[in-house]
């Protein structure tokens, strides 16, 4: 009974699932910086990574992400990394800075991200879109960083 329970766990985590609404790709949200950032405005890849300050795993995987994002960046490849409504802004400022992220950090005060993505339940959930907006991979959960690479790779041309 609990193989078959971790089995549809990783299934859902690692789904190739296309039904997001479109008008996700003009969600516009306001990062740390102080500017908007408008998820279909990427011109490349770009992994939508929602995380909490209090998230274990979301605080251990940021590093990674900044150095995946340093790498593929000069590419085309984008992440937005959007705290969840319920973290302290004042904390997530704090958390970004200490890590010392290199891509935008969003705010999403109201829950209106979360909701465009389908009401995001738990930390980390993130979103791999390609450049034109379609979902490419939902992950629950830690990414699989040998799997993303081998993604990205590919809707960059790279690999």
């Amino acid at each position: 009974m609990l193989a078959a329970v971790i089995v549809s766990v990783v299934m859902v985590s690692c789904s190739n699932r296309t039904e997001l609404d479109p008008s996700v790709n003009e969600l516009t949200l306001k990062t740390l910086s102080g500017t908007d950032v408008t998820i279909g405005d990427s011109r490349g890849p770009t992994l939508v990574n929602f995380w909490s300050t209090s998230c274990v795993i979301c605080v251990k995987e940021m590093p990674h992400l900044a150095d995946f994002y340093e790498t593929h960046n000069p590419d085309g490849f984008q992440i937005i990394a959007v705290a969840m409504p319920y973290d302290p802004p004042n904390e997530v400022l704090e958390l970004a800075k200490l890590l010392q992220l290199p891509f935008p950090v969003a705010l999403d005060i109201k829950g209106e991200a979360s909701a465009a993505f389908g009401s995001i339940k738990g930390t980390p959930t993130s979103f791999l879109l390609d450049a034109d907006g379609k979902l490419v991979s939902r992950y629950i959960g830690a990414l699989d960083l040998d799997k993303l690479e081998k993604q990205v790779a590919q809707l960059l041309g790279t690999g």
